[in-house]
């Protein structure tokens, strides 16, 4: 990694630590770009050679926190993982991190650009998915398209997520990992036909 590409990756990161401090201070609306270079302390001008825009830059936050869940939720999941009876190690860490990231996430489900963000979590999540049912499966063996069956589990799993995080709800990272398992566990032997017997 060269001394540039150094000093870039360390302005991304102030000005995206700004944001996130500044987010939760006075809510995603209220803060300016003016507030953010004055946080980060850099001008404007290098605000601008790394983000066109606040909304960049948070959409940039955003995917700073999506890439830490790639050990959890998004990685390709073995056929054995899908379908086994407990939830992957991995999506009870990244349900971990996400209550952990609530500060972070809560402007994510409230300002105005949460649409498009959390549809572009969707998206990302869908394709992971989407991605470990056709590793694991036979497309021809499913009684519905892949892509169908990973953008329902993807929406489910974004809904569960908003919910428990903006009504702050008293389930454990564990229990909700392990009960999104179950619930995805049971659609995926539905698609497929699966029994008991099928499952190894």
């Amino acid at each position: 990694m060269t001394k540039t590409d150094r000093r870039v990756q360390r302005t991304r990161a102030l000005l995206q630590k700004a944001l996130i401090a500044l987010i939760s201070e006075r809510g995603y609306d209220a803060v300016t770009i003016q507030d953010i270079v004055d946080r980060a302390n850099v001008g404007r001008t290098t605000f601008y050679l790394h983000y066109s825009s606040k909304d960049e830059l948070f959409m940039s936050c955003h995917e700073v926190i999506v890439s830490e869940f790639q050990s959890g939720p998004l990685h390709s999941l073995s056929r054995e993982e899908l379908l086994s009876p407990e939830a992957p190690p991995g999506m009870t860490s990244a349900y971990r991190h996400l209550l952990d990231a609530r500060a972070l996430l809560s402007p994510i489900f409230q300002g105005k650009e949460s649409p498009l963000i959390l549809r572009r979590i969707r998206d990302q999540s869908a394709q992971h998915i989407e991605a470990s049912l056709r590793a694991a499966f036979a497309e021809a063996d499913s009684a519905i398209p892949f892509d169908v069956l990973a953008n329902y589990l993807a929406g489910a799993r974004i809904a569960l997520m908003q919910w428990w995080l903006e009504q702050r709800q008293p389930h454990t990272p564990e229990t909700l990992a392990q009960t999104f398992h179950r619930l995805q566990r049971a659609a995926i032997r539905d698609a497929f036909g699966l029994r008991d017997r099928d499952d190894a």
